[in-house]
């Protein structure tokens, strides 16, 4: 089972444990309006034309966005960095887009690196179906969880997504048995709120097995992407929330007794 990827990264310290090889398939079900990787949205590869500078003179060249391999490609790529893996206690994490769009392919990759004594992690925003999400949850080592938005009608207005769907998978029985991360994106005028804060708090507190929270401020790093392709930048001339906003809100869930971190 081969599968779509647009990009594999060495030397990540923010996607788990250590150093990490993190894996970015293609596709996502959901429509984030501040997504930064906007280019993993569909699941098939993107032609896109890229300017470029030879000398004084600009041209646009074509460039391809995402590719088909197999779970051996991604092995022997992420094998590289396999030196670093067992220094520091990293390994692969497979992100994307939402990996859990390709679930046969994620468990084929999951079993190689298992084979190879590498650890796992999934990093997903939580929107499958009940069946793919258990099925790869019980082969993966640990699991990064995205939790956008406690209220319903929010959740769908900015990402596309249903909030229920998000939240059966965050409680399933299947999880329960993983240790877990909770990703938050802070996200001016959407979810930068005690009230939110608070409400996440209560649904995050009845996780046993919650490890802790990774806070991942806004940043409009990714407007160039927007731009390569042709769509629409919803977050034009929203700030990046600034140190003093972070740190509040870091300090809100510490306070409810999460251990918490800033840039996971």
């Amino acid at each position: 089972m081969n599968g779509y990827v647009f990009d594999i990264r060495h030397f990540s310290v923010h996607d788990g444990p250590g150093i990490r090889t993190a894996v970015f398939l293609k596709g996502c079900p959901l429509r984030c309006i501040w997504c930064h990787n906007p280019e993993s949205h569909d699941m098939l590869p993107v032609r896109i034309n890229v300017e470029k500078g030879i000398g004084d003179k600009r041209i646009k060249l074509p460039e391809t966005i995402g590719k088909l391999v197999s779970p051996g490609d991604v092995l022997e790529e992420v094998l590289k960095s396999r030196v670093f893996f067992e220094e520091s206690g990293g390994g692969v994490t497979f992100t994307g887009g939402e990996p859990l769009m390709q679930p046969s392919f994620m468990i084929e990759c999951i079993r190689l690196m298992k084979e190879n004594d590498i650890h796992t992690t999934l990093d997903t925003s939580g929107y499958a179906s009940p069946e793919d999400f258990g099925t790869v949850v019980k082969e993966t080592d640990l699991v990064l969880f995205d939790l956008k938005h406690p209220d319903a009608e929010r959740h769908l207005e900015f990402t596309g997504g249903s909030l229920e769907t998000v939240l059966r998978n965050l409680h399933c029985d299947t999880l329960s048995e993983k240790p877990i991360i909770v990703r938050i994106p802070l996200v001016p005028g959407f979810n930068m709120s005690n009230t939110v804060y608070k409400q996440m708090a209560v649904i995050l507190a009845k996780l046993k097995n919650l490890r802790r929270i990774d806070l991942l401020p806004y940043h409009n790093f990714s407007l160039h992407k927007y731009l390569r392709l042709g769509l629409d930048f919803k977050m034009e001339g929203i700030p990046a929330p600034d140190n003093k906003e972070v740190a509040a809100a870091a300090d809100f869930f510490r306070n409810f007794g999460f251990i918490v971190s800033v840039g996971g």
